[in-house]
């Protein structure tokens, strides 16, 4: 019987731009690049994900993490998960104070996170760390219904 490893590619969509990472060194870096970004993607999957440039044909898991970052040290983390069987969407929740910022979602868009999504930068950090790990909804934050997706 022949056993075949399959590695988790993460891919971070940062702006417009694909970025991909196999390594926990590579995905640390990614993981950086997102805290840094105002507002990311990432998907945990067997292959890269990825786009042709016409957008007519494109190759992305059914779940992801969208990540929105404030300089103040605040970031919102969404999860989705458009499977039929699991169909989850999720925005992180930490109780409001008056130094909570409300983050834009999209912006493409006027959607915003509300406030409660805003989760000081080092708790993102574990819940993106984890997914790349699971690519699961990460278990180490608090979550609330998620409002976009």
């Amino acid at each position: 019987m022949t056993t075949i490893a399959i590695s988790t590619v993460v891919t971070a969509i940062l702006g417009r731009e694909f970025h991909y990472a196999r390594t926990t060194e590579e995905i640390n870096e990614i993981i950086d690049a997102v805290l840094a970004t105002p507002h990311s993607q990432v998907y945990a999957w067997d292959r890269p994900c990825r786009e042709s440039s016409d957008g007519a044909s494109d190759e992305f898991p059914p779940h992801r993490l969208r990540i929105s970052t404030h300089p103040g040290g605040w970031a919102s983390v969404n999860y989705h998960d458009g499977t039929p069987e699991h169909q989850d969407l999720a925005d992180s929740y930490n109780p409001t104070t008056e130094d909570t910022p409300s983050l834009l979602f999209d912006p493409e868009g006027d959607l915003w996170f509300p406030a409660s999504a805003s989760l000081p930068l080092v708790q993102a950090r574990q819940a993106i760390a984890e997914y790349c790990r699971t690519g699961q909804r990460p278990g180490c934050i608090h979550w609330q219904l998620g409002q976009w997706i």
